[in-house]
């Protein structure tokens, strides 16, 4: 798999964890030490370094004991043609679910819901269906993306409005497979979180951007904000948004994107937009002043209990808290980023020190500003000291691959490919990705820099080993998990077949196109086998290229229900091939000619294969 869809898959956001300690006197520098005096000249400065170059536009907003102190644009709203400014409307993305963590711990604070409960208690009758384990999923299973679930790619974003369907139908359209004991893996869900809004709605009795309206939005004040996958909820941010563009990287600078806008039909995952200065008003709420009561809840013993860590990667070294990530920085910090088709946001806030960063751009996968920015003014993080010998880690490389992927369907065998090798460079130090691992507590490796670009993302790792092997690699949003060897030569063993199936029709096809041709003009009669074997060939290559269509038409957001007719069609293919093969097989001695019948023995056996690998990795469903 290819750099950019690897950070596709990966950015996802991630925000750092860190020590906690209470500030005893109002701040005067950021945690990092940056004086607010310089803070304008610091921000412009370090921003300015990737505008125009890297970045099309940002938008930076900080508050400190409930002010905002600062909220400056930068760039362009759209490329060369229109800056970007305060008012200008970026989207959230993943962020979203902060507000959906907060909606589900409003209704525990009234007894409405219980993170311990089973679900199912709040879902329709056999809602889920494809579960693996007895072990009931709990909302707090959800908040630390650990239901076990595999992961989906299809009908979560869609290019068009009018195939956008209803949160209920998007989450009946396609139900994941349990791999996993809930509780022990995580793997990063956007089914999981839609399913936690579609459980708000049941209790609330109200379409959960309803419910997100009359409980967050209108009473912390904003106004400039949408979370309605349509912007039904406020038109006027559905016509500020048309004057905004999404980006990507281009040569020189960022380019308009042609998928720059996108429809979410798990939107409780990721659907809100707006300005920053709204969005940090969010952030304020979960800082109230001493003595305060945050306009969220009834009492702040919900806020802080929402703040408090529920999964932790190891004693000392948190992760998630109810939903919100973690932030390895100088002081405690906790946040959720996010990234859109072309569209990057990292929210992140220290509560003790009531200090806040909103950082949007509007640029696919953006990591500089948001994450380069958010690390500058948060801080270094120091791990507790150690004065025991570190583990030797000298055993600890091998191939890895994501928990959080599809295991079934046609997207099986392409994330399969999808690994993250790490070798061993000495008994303290690990290579993953090209980047450089130092250990700095046991089973706990800093990310030194070097690597592909999507590695900067990544601070720490931590490592989980049995008897030296290592069973688990874990970083913020999924745990790796190691993958054998045999299991890598059927991967990429059925990868090559493919490839080789797809080379021999496209060469055998030509030749016999010419062959027939030139049997025509010598007036050579094609009997039965010749004409069953390119009846073979023409299934092959029809097959061929509705996978290629099929593979455009996935990257380009179609909805599931779009993508039957390339399932039918495999499935025609697979049930044509033995009986084209069988008939092949009855009639072999019709053809004289040796060199022919060992070509279409061949040509069988390679039709027979590619069957089979369309069967086996799921190009069917």
């Amino acid at each position: 798999m290819n750099k950019f869809a690897l950070s596709v898959i990966l950015a996802i956001l991630i925000v750092g964890i860190t020590p906690f300690y209470a500030a005893s006197e109002p701040l005067t520098a950021t945690p990092s030490g940056i004086p607010f005096s310089e803070l304008d000249q610091f921000i412009d400065t370090f921003v300015g370094e990737y505008i125009g170059t890297r970045t099309a536009g940002a938008v930076v907003a900080i508050i400190q004991d409930g002010e905002l102190i600062f909220n400056q644009a930068y760039g362009y709203a759209i490329q060369g043609e229109i800056r970007a400014d305060a008012d200008s409307i970026f989207e959230w993305g993943s962020a979203t679910k902060l507000l959906l963590w907060t909606s589900v711990m409003q209704l525990v604070e009234q007894g409405k819901l219980d993170l311990n409960n089973d679900i199912r208690e709040y879902l329709p009758e056999n809602f889920l269906r494809r579960q693996r384990y007895e072990m009931p999923i709990t909302m707090l299973d959800l908040m630390n993306h650990t239901p076990g679930w595999e992961d989906r790619l299809v009908d979560i974003f869609y290019s068009r409005a009018e195939d956008v369907p209803s949160l209920e139908g998007s989450l009946r359209t396609w139900k994941p497979r349990q791999f996993f004991q809930p509780g022990t893996v995580v793997a990063y869900s956007n089914y999981g979180t839609g399913l936690a809004g579609f459980i708000v709605e049941r209790v609330s009795g109200m379409p959960f951007y309803q419910y997100v309206w009359e409980n967050i939005f209108i009473p912390l004040g904003m106004r400039e904000t949408a979370i309605h996958p349509l912007q039904a909820d406020n038109p006027d941010i559905a016509e500020r948004r048309t004057q905004i563009k999404g980006h990507f990287a281009g040569r020189e600078h960022p380019v308009v994107s042609p998928v720059e806008r996108i429809f979410l039909g798990l939107y409780p995952a990721g659907s809100v937009m707006g300005t920053a200065q709204d969005a940090i008003k969010f952030l304020s709420a979960l800082m109230p002043a001493e003595g305060e009561t945050s306009p969220l809840f009834m009492d702040n013993e919900t806020l802080n209990e929402m703040l408090s860590v529920t999964l932790y990667f190891r004693e000392g070294f948190p992760r998630f808290s109810h939903g919100f990530m973690e932030h390895y920085g100088a002081v405690r910090a906790l946040g959720h980023g996010g990234n859109t088709s072309a569209f990057s946001a990292l929210f992140t806030f220290a509560p003790e020190e009531r200090f806040g960063v909103v950082i949007m751009t509007n640029q696919a996968q953006e990591a500089a500003i948001c994450f380069g920015l958010t690390r500058a003014l948060f801080g270094e993080f120091v791990p507790p000291q150690y004065a025991g010998d570190f583990p030797d880690a000298s055993s600890f490389g091998g191939m890895f691959t994501m928990a959080r992927r599809p295991k079934t369907g046609f997207m099986n065998l392409p994330m399969s490919l999808a690994m993250f090798p790490i070798t061993v460079v000495d008994e303290n130090t690990l290579d993953m990705a090209g980047a450089r691992l130092v250990q700095v507590s046991p089973y706990v490796f800093k990310n030194t820099g070097g690597g592909i670009a999507i590695m900067d993302l990544i601070d720490y790792i931590f490592i989980e080993a049995n008897d030296g092997n290592v069973t688990r690699v874990s970083i913020m949003f999924f745990d790796l998990l190691p993958i054998n060897t045999g299991r890598l030569i059927v991967n990429f063993g059925s990868a090559i077949l493919f490839v080789l199936c797809i080379l021999f029709v496209a060469v055998a096809l030509v030749l016999i196109i010419i062959g027939a041709v030139r049997n025509k003009k010598k007036g050579i009669a094609c009997n039965l086998m010749k004409k069953l074997n390119l009846a073979l060939f023409i299934s092959m290559a029809a097959v061929t290229l509705n996978n290629v269509i099929f593979a455009m038409r996935g990257l380009s957001f179609a909805s599931y229900a779009s993508l039957q007719i390339h399932f039918v069609l495999n499935i025609v293919f697979v049930i044509a091939v033995p009986v084209l093969v069988g008939l092949m097989f009855v009639s072999r001695k019709k053809e004289p000619a040796k060199a022919s019948r060992v070509f279409q023995c061949f040509t069988m056996v390679i039709a027979l294969v590619y069957a089979i690998l369309l069967l086996a990795w799921g190009f069917w469903h």
